[in-house]
């Protein structure tokens, strides 16, 4: 009796040794391979160059990045808007750059945990895929970002192949841009502030705000021919309107054509070397939409009386044709989605620049 018993303890305790053993291998075969590789895409830098196409499958988002003929890069989602070479370019090289630190799970049902279940399984991971013709080149998962990049160490982002289930904390000089806009060129119009003379706009219902400065650099703009009993609300009132030009930005774009600005206010800035910059601004749901084009007026050019530093900042005749053919070309075919802050300054109403004098009558 003592024997089989000593016999069944034996095997109990055998079983129990191979379930941990097999356990541990288990959980290290999850989380381990044999070695951390020195790049995630070896020879992919070398290869930067062939990269004809992005594509983009983000949640609650999937768009492409391609290259055309003329060596350009735009978004066929967002009427072939321009994206700026320096911006794919360090999305490329980012990718090719992704170090492994360490090995992280090789389960598919612990990726989410990660963010690296992809958006096609029903997961958060968003994943790029570079192309050269119809080869793809390299394709990966982005997960969470563990730390971001700062000028003096590059971010720790969970990745993985997106042909393979092993997954790592890898370093990386690299932004997951995974909205449209973050890719698309944000240069916008740009004049210098010292050349704006006068600004001008009219709402759909016919009210008017007509502001200037006889000096470049006067700080303010004041009202044009202000009604009799009427004055400034306060001597800075005008200047959100006069200075709205500046640091202009926006947050998404679409075709000119496929955004209905009936309805819309014009604003005209006129400049004292005399280019007219049009903006057409509408309001629809709580987001501002705006419409550029601009023209060059000779009888605009108001510059008699300008000190020589002032004349310095303007622009020759020739120079402002060129300008406002250059606006015109890059940027009318589109209608911009405004940040709300700007949007408000081009729709400034009449009653919050003048008012009614008390002291009148």
């Amino acid at each position: 009796m003592r024997s089989r018993s000593l016999l069944i303890l034996a095997v109990v305790t055998a079983l129990s040794v191979l379930a941990a053993a097999w356990a541990v291998l288990d959980r290290q075969r999850s989380t381990q391979v044999a070695s951390v590789p020195a790049e995630l895409f070896p020879g992919l830098i070398d290869r930067v160059n062939e990269v004809t196409r992005l594509s983009v499958d983000a949640p609650g988002l999937a768009f492409t990045i391609v290259k055309g003929e003329d060596d350009a890069w735009s978004v066929p989602e967002r009427g072939g808007y321009p994206v700026s070479f320096e911006t794919v370019k360090q999305s490329v090289v980012g990718i090719a750059g992704l170090k492994p630190l360490e090995a992280k799970t090789a389960r598919p049902e612990l990726h989410e945990k990660l963010g690296l279940r992809t958006v096609a399984d029903g997961g958060k991971g968003t994943t790029l895929m570079l192309q050269g013709g119809d080869e793809v080149i390299a394709a990966v998962v982005f997960g969470r970002t563990r730390t971001p990049p700062t000028t003096t160490d590059p971010g720790r982002h969970y990745v993985r192949r997106a042909d393979e289930d092993q997954s790592w904390l890898a370093a990386g000089r690299l932004e997951v841009w995974d909205k449209i806009e973050r890719w698309l060129d944000p240069a916008m119009p740009v004049i210098d502030r010292k050349r704006v003379r006068a600004v001008r706009t009219e709402k759909p219902d016919g009210e008017v705000i007509a502001i200037s400065r006889a000096d470049p650099d006067a700080r303010d703009f004041v009202a044009d021919d202000l009604p009799e009993g009427f004055r400034m609300l306060h001597e800075t009132a005008g200047n959100a309107l006069g200075s709205a030009l500046g640091f202009l930005s926006f947050e998404d774009v679409a075709g000119a054509d496929s955004v209905d600005l009936a309805g819309a206010t014009v604003a005209e800035y006129f400049t004292y070397d005399g280019l007219v910059l049009k903006i057409e601004v509408l309001e629809r749901d709580g987001r501002y939409w705006g419409r550029f084009s601009a023209r060059f007026d000779a009888a605009e050019r108001k510059l008699d009386g300008l000190s020589e530093a002032q004349l310095e900042v303007m622009k020759e005749a020739d120079a402002v044709q060129a300008e406002a053919a250059e606006i015109n070309a890059r940027y009318t075919r589109w209608a911009y989605r405004l940040p709300s802050y700007k949007g408000k300054d081009f729709l400034i109403s009449r009653d919050a620049v003048i008012t009614k004098d008390d002291k009148s009558g």
